[in-house]
């Protein structure tokens, strides 16, 4: 096979489509192999989509949210309190600062939660709006990509 045809079988294989569904199937926790049949691309081709698009940060901010990191922090402030004979004011302060700084910015689930749900509201309003175009949606999200990206500290602000 010529390079030139095997970089045309690797574009092929890359289209923006089969991307997005292998994502969505890897955010639904689908097995790779399953991944792998269901798009039509190999193993190999699945790791790099992944490596490259950070998808297992981006599934583990999804899975691990801020509200259960409160919640485990309320219910061990809340042991602390029940238990009157062990109770320790430096522990309790500690715990209770701990809940304080969770919430005092955004956390990227909080991010990529929102901009699914901008997402969401574009596409809802595109009938409304005529400057809503396709393009213009996939713009918006290929920046909040480069932003979780950057966020997550696998890319460096891009400039393009």
């Amino acid at each position: 096979m010529t390079k030139s045809r095997v970089v045309a079988r690797r574009v092929q294989s890359r289209t923006p489509e089969k991307v997005e569904y292998a994502y969505l199937l890897f955010m639904q926790r689908v097995s790779q192999e399953d991944i792998c049949k269901r798009v039509g691309i190999s193993s190999p081709t699945l790791r790099s989509w992944k490596d490259s698009g950070g998808w297992e940060e981006k599934r583990a901010c999804r899975t691990i949210s801020l509200d259960d990191l409160m919640q485990k922090a309320l219910v061990r402030i809340n042991a602390m309190l029940d238990d009157n004979i062990t109770f320790s004011a430096d522990a309790f302060a500690k715990a209770v600062k701990q809940l304080k700084e969770l919430k005092t910015a955004n956390t990227i689930d909080d991010d990529i939660n929102s901009f699914m749900s901008f997402q969401d509201f574009m596409i809802q309003q595109r009938m409304n709006h005529l400057d809503l175009t396709d393009e213009f949606i996939k713009a918006v999200v290929k920046f909040q990509d480069i932003y979780i990206q950057f966020r997550l500290g696998n890319g460096k602000l891009q400039g393009k």
